[in-house]
């Protein structure tokens, strides 16, 4: 689905410069007082294959039994970069392409637009290979499309993605590896292997030492 930004030459994009945001997009369902969560940050890329890999067979099936537990939050920016022009507003490049800036940005609409219980199960539709349907993973919430088409064509995209930029750059600039994995500790290089590889059971492992609980 095309969604309307421009192209610059190469493997960037140019829109309008972004107004500033503070709006979360993480999950926490604490209805019941007595669930105790761990947060759990994913920095990835829209067309990165270890992406979808990870967010298909590792990081999905984990949230569907564990959703109670995971504080999750997605930042869909990875190894882009943004080159400031004043004349112009910032240039968009990323790792894999025009085409990954833009649903990167489609990306962090749809997780502007619905909550993450609603997003991330639309995410992992999109993150299934490279020919999924936005309007086939989107069938159900088809008044929200118009919405996040919207969302992904003006500022507030642009504001959303600055806001990705920033947070990806406070884990590591450029990021050793797509996807990273931040649990509620700091950002650990040597860990990765064992959340990227086995991830439900390093979440386990880290709810249980955080919390004394297992799960």
């Amino acid at each position: 689905m095309a969604i309307g930004l421009t192209v610059v030459t190469g493997t960037s994009l140019n829109i309008s410069q972004p107004k500033t945001t503070n709006k979360s997009t993480s999950f926490d369902d604490t209805s019941n007082n007595q669930t105790f969560i761990l947060p759990v940050t994913i920095y990835y890329e829209t067309l990165c294959s270890d992406s979808m890999v990870f967010i298909t067979h590792q990081l999905y099936p984990s949230w569907l039994r564990r959703g109670k537990e995971m504080k999750l939050e997605l930042v869909p920016f990875g190894k882009s970069w943004i080159e400031q022009r004043d004349s112009d507003g910032p240039v968009y490049h990323c790792q894999h392409g025009v085409r990954e800036c833009q649903l990167n940005i489609l990306h962090g609409c749809i997780l502007e637009n619905l909550s993450m219980s609603q997003a991330f199960p639309v995410i992992a539709c999109l993150m299934k290979n490279f020919r999924t349907s936005f309007d086939n993973c989107m069938e159900n919430y088809a008044d929200k499309k118009q919405s996040i088409v919207d969302c992904s064509q003006g500022q507030l995209g642009a504001q959303l993605y600055e806001r990705f930029a920033n947070q990806t750059d406070a884990v590591h600039r450029p990021l050793p590896f797509v996807p990273t994995i931040v649990g509620d500790e700091s950002y650990n290089y040597y860990e990765q292997d064992e959340w990227l590889h086995h991830f439900d059971r390093k979440f386990a492992q880290r709810y249980e030492q955080q919390h004394g609980r297992k799960l």
